[in-house]
């Protein structure tokens, strides 16, 4: 039983002992703090309570579309024409549902004079129902405004109220323009809704709409796939999820089947319905991340572990003589072990404050730089299932340490001890327990530094390889376009023509640019080579008109003659569109050479043909470089075209500025202005800006991956050396004699290492063992990593290294004295 006497002592005796304290306390508080942030982060991202009632019975339905052969095209998109008719006549399985769209592009706010853009999403009242939204001012959307109904009214977050309204507490009833409906205010969802991110962290909605007010899904046929649509239940009992699947699944892929019977290219093809745990879509693959980040840091635990182990027997045999003393005077071994057991409690404590202290600086880490990569990363704090683990371990540790001290002393040689004058060993560290403790600290820090090495490299690979495009100084305009739409009544004619005006307006705005002083290029495009809302368009291309089962799909820009160049796109083959063919409309393509590898092994596909579903057919003109910048949709290099196009739906501008240049979205309205009112710019995004975003989750991992592999570097040198240090300074006596009798110290160095090697080696070959068990572990995984001979080779030559040049320093204080100071003792 732990006594106050036993802590003042304990604290008496640290006081005297700073350096090894601060020693213990920061190695300990460093990797503890780590653990415990990653434990948290797994905890809230895999088993933490999501806020919302009964949330394992939550589903989120999609359905994914597959080829003709089986293979998965598509995992989650909907045909949601289709969908709309089961949610009108919903399963008796079902106590609530909803549909859910979000907006692939943002929208416009226009009855404010700076034009801001928000994120919107269309649903339906059970949304709101389901997942509780609190309500800051004024109401959900009611039964009233569901499917059928075409309520022009809205629902705005608590930060577009406050940030774009200025918190005007007279918004509600109001109206509020749009894009190009006017809608009313109906409430202000407060900022205490946690919206469930369906398609990731980084996606956050500003404004809901009623599923009515989709502008796109009052033309979608029935036989249209969508992405970005769901269809949202709440089951009445968690278990009848799969029976709903099937409920719902093979009608729903009859139906599909049927309108597409028609169509040579899609007959045969046909879609999965599949109901997701609402928790499962929400972790996404994040688990394999975080779970691989919490087994580096309790690697690291354990290797900080291994080295206190040395410091605590170290300071135990440093103790001895004390020990004598109070087992002289009486003291049983449980008196004993009750203060080691206070003192590894005061240093433990320190240990736990720092860590607390550590694992709030990760949050914070990870909530300013992951927060658009990891999910629910806002939860991250001090809860009581965290902190319950962290005082856990704590206490164990202390635990396993007293006891792990108290097995190593000999209490009848301590009671000797002093009558020898304290020259016996009666707490020396054994040899098997310092090759033990070598072996463990070289297998734990093998393990993590090659798998660490791995993802580092993997992660380095990406970063450093160059896209195919230039991305410095370049910036994406979003415009706010006010043209008034063609009316329904006009004909084909008359609509064409409002397209080609609008297209010849924005082809002058970027004339009007590049007069501008700071502009080096412009131009007008669907899209950038990456969009800062991480969409891209995409088109089906036939081959062959003879075979309509071979089809192509392919990321689309519609552009003009001045994007390759303005991005410094390099053409393999062929040539950039002409100023002719872009005002002509003229049927060419230019396509990456990914595409061109596709159709062709040699990419040898100048002047054929690739053909619209429509039949209209384009000829490759030109074959540019890959972009080498895989993204959330897509690991490898998807196919990408480039077309001149008539009128660019959801255009942007595209800017090349001067080095150390900038402009305003207020020149830029001045600029429009001159060609027409029409258009304003609603948004400025870096292009580089977007680069980075797409390269978030290698630098996460680099940086991650760099902090482990030099701490565990770090620990392990640290340990390795104190341990070899103890032993050296035990065999003192010895290397003197052997000194003396003409021993030189290349010899004495070469033995101490040899010798030393041996428990490495044996470190180094368990490590090998359980590094092959865990590959071949993975391949029965999904999970992928690139393997590098480097990543192997490099960390155990290091560790080799760490070793030669640990016995040198440890030996060295001896060799280079004459053999009179280690027979002496200095």
């Amino acid at each position: 039983m732990l006594t106050i006497k036993d802590f003042s002592t304990a604290l008496y005796g640290l006081s005297k002992a700073k350096g090894y304290a601060a020693t213990v306390v920061l190695t300990l508080g460093l990797t503890l703090g780590t653990l415990i942030a990653m434990f948290n982060l797994n905890y809230q991202i895999l088993a933490a309570p999501l806020p919302y009632a009964d949330e394992e019975q939550l589903v989120v339905g999609s359905t994914a579309w597959l080829d003709k052969d089986g293979s998965v095209l598509y995992p989650r998109i909907m045909p949601s024409g289709l969908i709309q008719q089961f949610y009108d006549k919903p399963s008796d399985k079902l106590s609530a549902h909803a549909l859910l769209r979000y907006q692939t592009l943002a929208m416009t706010l226009r009855d404010l004079a700076d034009s801001p853009q928000v994120q919107v999403s269309y649903t339906t009242p059970g949304y709101m129902q389901m997942f509780q939204m609190p309500m800051l001012q004024g109401r959900a959307f009611s039964a009233d405004e569901d499917i059928g109904t075409k309520s022009a009214v809205a629902v705005l977050t608590e930060h577009v109220w406050r940030n774009h309204y200025n918190a005007d507490p007279a918004l509600v009833g109001r109206k509020v323009r749009i894009g190009d409906i006017d809608f009313t205010v109906v409430g202000i969802a407060a900022a205490a809704f946690s919206e469930p991110q369906l398609l990731g962290p980084s996606r956050h909605t500003d404004v809901w709409l009623p599923w009515d007010m989709n502008p796109r899904q009052q033309n979608i046929s029935q036989a249209s796939l969508n992405g970005w649509h769901f269809y949202l239940g709440k089951l009445k009992n968690a278990a009848e999820r799969q029976a709903f699947e099937q409920e719902i699944g093979p009608e729903l892929n009859s139906k599909y089947q049927d309108v597409n019977a028609a169509i040579a290219s899609e007959a045969g093809r046909s879609v999965q319905f599949n109901a997701e745990p609402l928790r499962q879509l929400l972790q996404g693959d994040s688990s394999y991340r975080t779970l691989w980040m919490l087994a580096g840091s309790l690697m690291l635990l354990l290797i900080a572990a291994a080295n206190i182990t040395n410091l605590l027997l170290s300071r135990a045999a440093k103790q001895q003589r004390t020990m004598s003393i109070q087992a002289a005077l009486g003291a049983q071994r449980h008196h004993i072990f009750s203060q080691i057991l206070a003192e590894l409690g005061c240093l433990l404590a320190a240990a736990l404050v720092l860590a607390l202290g550590v694992a709030q600086s990760a949050y914070w880490l990870l909530q300013s730089y992951a927060a658009s990569t990891l999910p629910r990363l806002s939860a991250l704090g001090f809860d009581w299932p965290t902190l319950v683990f962290a005082l856990l371990t704590t206490a164990v540790m202390a635990l396993l340490f007293a006891q792990l001290i108290s097995r190593q002393i000999n209490y009848k040689a301590l009671q000797q001890n002093l009558q020898s004058s304290g020259k016996g060993s009666g707490v020396q560290i054994s040899s098997n327990t310092r090759q033990l403790l070598i072996c463990s600290q070289v297998t734990l820090a093998a393990l993590l530094l090659v798998c660490s090495a791995q993802v580092l490299l993997q992660s380095l690979d990406q970063l450093r390889q160059q896209i195919g495009f230039n991305s410095e100084q370049r910036f994406q305009i979003a415009i706010d376009d006010t043209t008034p739409r063609p009316d329904s009544s006009l004909t084909t004619e008359q609509r064409q023509m409002a397209s080609n005006l609008r297209k010849d307006e924005l082809m002058q705005i970027t004339e009007v640019f590049r007069q501008h002083p700071a502009v080096l290029q412009a131009s007008v495009s669907n899209d950038a080579p990456i969009s800062y809302a991480g969409t891209f368009s995409a088109m089906t291309f036939l081959p062959a008109m003879d075979n309509p089962d071979h089809i192509v799909e392919s990321r689309i820009t519609t552009t003009d003659q001045y994007f390759l160049p303005l991005f410094n796109i390099q053409l393999l083959q062929g040539r950039n569109f002409s100023a002719q063919e872009v005002t002509a409309r003229t049927p060419v393509v230019i396509i990456n050479q990914a595409f061109a590898q596709q159709l062709q092994p040699d990419g040898q596909v100048l002047g054929q043909r690739l053909y619209s579903r429509q039949g209209l057919a384009y000829e490759i003109i030109g074959i540019s470089a890959n972009h080498n910048l895989p993204d959330e949709w897509s690991v490898e290099e998807p196919f990408r075209s480039f077309i001149p196009s008539n009128l660019i739906n959801n255009s942007t501008l595209l800017l090349h500025l001067k080095p150390g240049m900038h402009i305003d979205k207020t020149a830029l309205n001045q600029m429009m202005a001159q060609v027409s009112p029409n258009f304003r710019a609603a948004s400025i995004y870096s292009i580089k800006d977007n680069v980075d975003r797409v390269l978030l989750s290698n630098y996460l991992a680099a940086a991650v991956t760099t902090s482990l592999v030099v701490l565990s570097f770090l620990l392990a040198a640290i340990g390795i050396y104190g341990v070899l240090s103890y032993s050296v300074q035990l065999r003192r006596f010895e290397l003197g004699v052997r000194m003396a009798i003409g021993a030189r110290p290349g010899t004495i160095l070469r033995q101490l290492l040899s010798e030393n090697l041996k428990p490495v080696l044996a470190g180094l070959a368990l490590a090998a063992m359980l590094l092959a068990a865990l590959w071949l572990g993975l391949q029965q995984t999904t999970f992928i990593v690139e393997l590098s001979a480097g990543g192997f080779a490099l960390p155990l030559l290091l560790i080799v290294l760490l070793t030669t040049l640990t016995s040198l320093l440890s030996v060295w204080g001896i060799i280079r004295k004459p053999a009179i100071y280690a027979l002496q003792g200095q």
